[in-house]
């Protein structure tokens, strides 16, 4: 089959059928879905889709980002991508051209690109990532670095291995957790917890509320219902995400949110509630989404990277392995305006709340 159209669009079959590519597509990926990149226009930025289609109207690729920015300071952000059926890689250099010549079209200072490509050329193939040979093709000469951060990427997966098609799957996958969190999963299935899905909306802002709190008593920030709810729940009503809720003696002691798109599962971002009595509430909901993970056949679950000492050493303890993708690349466009941000990302850094109100003003 030969590409015979390479465009841009905001039909909403389009956007549709680019979801399902997305959900069922290995390299597939949250980031990359209409419901996560709709969501940042509570801060006035714009959604893009460029597709490639064969002759016989099968997406083959394409690209989603974020027209993103502040007055005439504009950044065009593709947060991770292209995504390329395998076999079709030789798509990413006509799209990630397409996506620079948009750039310059919208008036952009600066275009971002997270390439899904594995980060150097010792790593394994994966059938989730693309290449590393494309990363030497397309970027050897471009800027490295991840210059806005106000779109979020990914920087890699911690991928606890799953063992797909193996009849004793789970078996294997709690015999590489660390002994102390092996006893901790034991300890936690003895507590009374119980797991749920909210599905209605007072039940998911129920356990938003929760991880909101949480980001507070910890000193970390994370959207306001008001600006992510109603993504939330129709990234839910999409089954292209759940919240893995505990619950104990009727009250909730635990929320995760987890993203199912790409043949995988991603941890996002999660709550357990502090009290006197531990009930390891968060060993039992990582425990029981992995369960989750293997009855669905996927090659892993990625509990994520990132997060306090404390929280990356809690991760670690269930064996998961480090799969890093290539760093983010940008283009200066306009040098003059590029310099202008430059002044400006220490004041924004440290000031995010307000730059967050700031842009929502440009709506």
């Amino acid at each position: 089959m030969t590409v015979t159209k390479l465009y841009w669009t905001q039909a909403q079959e389009d956007w549709r059928l680019w979801d399902e590519f997305l959900q069922e597509n290995p390299r597939g990926i949250y980031l990359q879905t209409q419901a996560w990149l709709e969501s940042y226009r509570a801060y006035g930025f714009s959604p893009e889709l460029l597709l490639a289609k064969d002759s016989d109207g099968i997406i083959l690729g394409g690209l989603g980002l974020v027209l993103a920015g502040m007055g005439p300071l504009k950044i065009l952000v593709a947060p991770y991508g292209p995504i390329i059926n395998e076999g079709h890689d030789n798509l990413a250099e006509e799209i990630i051209a397409e996506f620079k010549t948009k750039a310059k079209a919208k008036g952009a200072f600066m275009a971002q690109l997270s390439l899904p490509a594995a980060y150097s050329k010792d790593q394994a193939e994966s059938q989730h990532l693309l290449s590393y040979k494309l990363t030497e093709a397309l970027f050897s000469k471009v800027k490295k670095g991840l210059i806005f951060k106000y779109v979020a990427g990914i920087i890699g997966f911690r991928a606890v291995h799953l063992f797909p098609g193996e009849a004793d799957a789970y078996e294997k996958v709690r015999a590489n957790y660390k002994a102390a969190t092996r006893r901790d999963v034991n300890k936690s299935g003895r507590m009374g917890n119980e797991l749920y899905l909210p599905s209605s909306e007072a039940e998911i802002k129920e356990a938003y509320e929760l991880i909101e709190l949480n980001a507070v008593n910890q000193g970390y920030s994370v959207r306001t219902w008001n600006d992510f709810g109603p993504t939330l729940i129709s990234l839910i009503n999409k089954k292209q995400c759940f919240i893995a809720c505990c619950k104990n003696e009727e009250s909730l002691k635990g929320a995760l949110i987890i993203f199912d798109v790409g043949k995988k599962l991603h941890y996002i971002m999660g709550a357990t509630l502090r009290e006197k009595k531990d009930l390891m509430v968060g060993h039992y909901l990582q425990d029981q989404v992995i369960q989750m993970a293997v009855q669905k056949g996927y090659d892993f679950y990625d509990i994520s990277i990132g997060g306090s000492e404390g929280v990356v050493r809690f991760k670690e303890g269930f064996g998961g392995e480090l799969i890093k993708i290539t760093e983010p690349r940008y283009w200066v466009l306009k040098p003059l305006q590029f310099a202008i941000f430059q002044k400006l990302l220490p004041w924004a850094k440290k000031n995010k709340s307000k730059v967050a109100k700031l842009l929502s003003k440009f709506k």
